[in-house]
């Protein structure tokens, strides 16, 4: 019930996002929503434990995920769902546990991909080429870039975590990212020449604004650490391959937009990728080929980390 729950608010979210760029500039919007939503987050994790960090380290992590997860990621994200729907951003951002898993074998030294992961890349990037369709579909390539990039920082930032060896509670440290991260957005913001949005709680952005804020951002993160607490990182992250179809549903409901099939294709391609570069040895699992011992898959070893910005 948590799992499913999680997936449809966070689904939902980039419903929300599309919603709210109708009015709010997308630089500000992500800022302001990090800024309160971190203040939240940062006075529960300030009750409910040590909140301060205590070395260099830990001050270390906080700067790489504020910087690539949430600012970088976020920013990209948000310029991107500008011109591209939020169904669409939800399919490309799924594609993050690949690039991370990827990612962790080309970085770090104890983890060296191989032809299933190069596979398992490529048919992720086919989803996402299928969605852009460079032909000449409906979707701006520019949008799929944007979040494409904001994807891969994403994936950088996650990895780059887990060559810091940190005491500092999740909550803590998502409360710092998100405040120092939303400082970089509206710099962003005030740099890019983007007005600001004083109508940002009122009118047609503010019930999306809210959702962001208190939906996504707060109840989302509660339910996400709780899971993480009872099932691991490894299998809480999997919300990200529900996210695309709940976003979808969201989408066909609230703004009577049914998923093409075009995007549709594209998530399957992206799930195909997932499952060759997460799962030990597929061609064995599935009967095609040989294998002496098949051991089950870790996927915390492959770039799962504890902080999860999906939306």
């Amino acid at each position: 019930m948590l799992f499913v729950s999680l997936a449809w608010i966070w689904g939902g979210s980039f419903v929300a996002i599309e919603l709210g760029l109708g009015s709010v500039p997308p630089l500000w919007f992500a800022g302001l929503r990090y800024l309160l939503a971190g203040a939240v987050i940062s006075a529960v994790a300030a009750a409910s434990g040590r909140f301060r960090p205590r070395d260099r380290a830990e001050w270390l992590a906080i700067a790489v995920v504020s910087t690539f997860v949430v600012a970088g990621y976020h920013g990209l994200l948000y310029l991107g769902t500008a011109s591209i729907s939020g169904s669409v951003s939800s399919v490309i951002v799924s594609l993050s546990p690949v690039l991370t898993t990827v990612a962790a074998g080309m970085l770090l030294a104890e983890e060296t991909p191989d032809v299933v992961d190069g596979l398992g890349l490529l048919f992720g990037l086919a989803g996402v080429v299928v969605i852009a369709d460079p032909s000449g579909g409906d979707v701006p390539l520019s949008g799929v870039v944007l979040v494409f990039v904001g994807v891969a920082l994403f994936a950088s930032g996650s990895v780059g975590l887990r060559t810091l060896d940190v005491g500092l509670p999740p909550a803590a440290l998502q409360g710092w990212a998100m405040l120092l991260g939303s400082t970089v957005l509206v710099g962003a913001a005030v740099i890019r020449g983007e007005s600001f949005p004083a109508g940002v709680a009122s009118g047609a952005s503010a019930l999306p604004f809210l959702y962001l804020v208190f939906g996504a951002a707060v109840v989302g993160y509660l339910l996400y650490f709780e899971l993480l607490s009872r099932v691991g990182p490894v299998r809480v992250n999997l919300v990200a391959y529900l996210e695309p179809v709940t976003a979808a549903m969201v989408a066909w409901a609230v703004l009577g937009r049914a998923p093409t099939a075009t995007t549709a294709t594209g998530f399957l391609l992206v799930a195909c990728g997932f499952v060759l570069a997460t799962v030990d040895d597929p061609l064995a699992r599935l009967g095609i080929r040989d294998s002496e011992e098949i051991v089950h898959s870790d996927l915390s070893e492959n770039g799962s980390v504890e902080v999860h910005y999906a939306d």
